[in-house]
């Protein structure tokens, strides 16, 4: 989508600038904080927006505050908003649009770009962007006339949310944002219909899952931002189904809930029993192992339902493939639905103890003998006191401490557990993906458990954490190597404490040795965050331990 630039874009005593005219925009379409770094080609925008009573959370790398972004959609399934500068600044945030497009997350960018008078003669941080982000985004366009901001910009919303969510990419030179613009209506999205299958499929659909003997769920992130928790807790009541998720779909349904498997990480060993699984809104990637063995099976009846027709099939073909809204779906198959829920309560109490038992095996790993401390006692200990605290948001990063996060952490609301979700598998993600959803979420206490190579990608975000009051609880399993599936370790941090770091950046930090000091520290940690500090638990972890699921991942050929 492209439009022609107009003569004379000069600001008018009596008219709004296209930078206002963007702001008002942006708040009617639902913005109410802007991450971004401030750069020349943007700061009319960060003007405006300030002007207009918008948080502007400054980060300190763009592809950090395009992943705050991303936490604050992860957190609340509502589209996250960054602005980022021209040349560099968009360079810079390149490999946080790759990651929140990967997972399907709704984030608008909007860049800035040289201005239209000075393209092509080798003006300061002037670049193609358009070519450079066709492949990291869902939809993408440049505006050149100040009055049509509104449209570009609603179309960026739109495209960002309505179907399968991604990035949509909007730039804007720094000309139109300074040109005049008449103000115009308020903007707003259209209002859509849930869609569904039709009849047939339900009616083949419902047939398929009342023949099953062993029946199971699998939800992924298209369950969770489709808003899918109320039907999908509906359904699995209604049905006695038992489910487990993954991604972004993490506490659609309570992890306590009897008929949760909670994370896949468990649920897995069930699932590779069952003789028919439904998929709600996960392609079948490498997160899924292409949808084959280990973790499902050859012969297996598959029901895979997405918004998106072309996210159907691929590695796996399935039984039955349903276009339509997750939570519509699962309302339409529910309507049809004949039978006690009781009718699996074998099946379910044997999916439990599967469960149950891959949670056990994660423990028995856990209290291995170690020269210092063991990264999955720390992640168990972790999780456990978040609980005790009454817990919130949870975030696990990092190449080996991420199983273990997943592995020991708890689930019980939408956006209330993240991780590297994406099957872009970026690290690094969870700092800024703490900061964002802090934010959107004040009300829930936020911990994030990653490894010190994972930290290393945005610990500078501690001070864009400490400047802004969010407070946290961030466990750093500093065990001082870099370490990779498949790879041999190499050393990463050494003798750094990240606790001195946190304390420089305006937060907290402590460095711990033994297991004895570990709890007192995470209270004490607690207790700060819920005055708007980042608070850093510097744990010396023993650099060979390695969970058995990262051992394996080399050998399951995902990479």
């Amino acid at each position: 989508m492209h439009d022609v630039a107009g003569p004379g874009l000069t600001v008018a005593a009596d008219r709004c600038s296209g930078a206002d005219l963007a702001v008002k925009t942006l708040v009617e379409l639902g913005m109410e904080t802007l991450f971004t770094l401030p750069g020349s080609h943007i700061a009319s925008l960060l003007d405006a927006a300030r002007e207009a009573g918008v948080r502007v959370i400054s980060a300190r790398h763009e592809e950090n505050a395009v992943l705050m972004a991303e936490g604050w959609a992860l957190a609340t399934g509502r589209p996250g908003f960054v602005a980022v500068t021209a040349g560099p600044g968009l360079a810079n945030a390149l490999p946080g649009m790759a990651e929140a497009n990967a997972a399907g997350a709704p984030v608008v960018v909007v860049a800035g770009r040289t201005a239209v008078s000075k393209r092509g003669r080798g003006a300061v941080q002037d670049l193609d962007q358009l070519a450079v982000v066709e492949p990291l985004s869902k939809w993408r366009a440049e505006c050149l006339q100040p009055q049509r901001i509104p449209e570009y910009l609603a179309e960026a919303v739109k495209h960002a949310s309505f179907g399968a969510p991604g990035v949509a990419y909007l730039e804007i030179p720094e000309d139109v944002l300074a040109g005049a613009a008449e103000p115009g209506p308020a903007s707003a999205l259209p209002s859509i219909s849930r869609s569904v299958p039709d009849g047939p499929a339900l009616a083949a659909a419902v047939e398929l899952l009342q023949a099953a003997q062993r029946p199971i769920i699998v939800a992924g992130s298209g369950a969770f931002f489709s808003g899918a928790a109320e039907a999908l807790v509906a359904f699995v009541e209604r049905t006695g189904i038992p489910v487990t998720t993954t991604s972004a779909a993490r506490g659609l349904v309570d992890d306590v809930h009897p008929l949760c498997l909670g994370t896949l990480v468990h649920g897995g060993i069930a699932l590779v029993s069952a003789d028919l699984a439904l998929v709600l809104g996960s392609q079948f990637n490498a997160n899924l192992m292409y949808g084959r063995p280990p973790l499902f099976g050859e012969g297996q009846v598959l029901i895979q339902v997405d918004i998106a027709a072309e996210h159907l099939g691929g590695q796996r073909s399935p039984s039955l493939g349903l276009v339509g809204d997750v939570g519509a779906t699962l309302d339409s198959i529910a309507s049809r639905w004949q039978g006690e829920p009781a009718r699996w309560s074998g099946w379910v109490a044997e999916a439990r103890i599967a469960a149950q038992a891959s949670q056990d095996v994660w423990a028995g790993e856990a209290a291995a003998e170690t020269s210092a401390l063991h990264a999955g006692w720390l992640a168990s200990e972790a999780a456990q006191e978040f609980e005790d605290q009454g817990g919130g948001t949870w975030i696990s990063d990092g190449g080996d401490s991420v199983t273990w996060g997943i592995a020991f952490s708890k689930a019980h609301a939408p956006g209330s557990n993240m991780l590297i979700g994406s099957a872009m598998g970026t690290l690094g993600v969870g700092l800024p993906f703490a900061i964002g959803a802090g934010l959107a979420r004040p009300e829930r206490p936020v911990c994030l458990f990653t490894g010190d190579g994972a930290f290393g990608f945005s610990l500078q975000e501690l001070h864009t954490a400490a400047r802004n009051g969010v407070g946290m609880v961030i466990v750093v399993v500093n065990n001082g190597v870099w370490r990779g599936p498949g790879t041999s370790p190499s050393q990463a941090g050494g003798d750094f404490d990240y606790g001195i770091l946190a304390t420089a950046a305006g937060g907290w930090g402590i460095s711990v040795t033994t297991p004895s000091e570990f709890r007192p520290a995470l209270r004490q940690a607690f207790a700060l965050a819920t005055e708007g500090k980042p608070c850093v638990v510097d744990a010396k972890a023993d650099p060979s331990v390695v969970s058995n699921l990262l051992r394996s991942l080399d050998e399951l050929g995902l990479m």
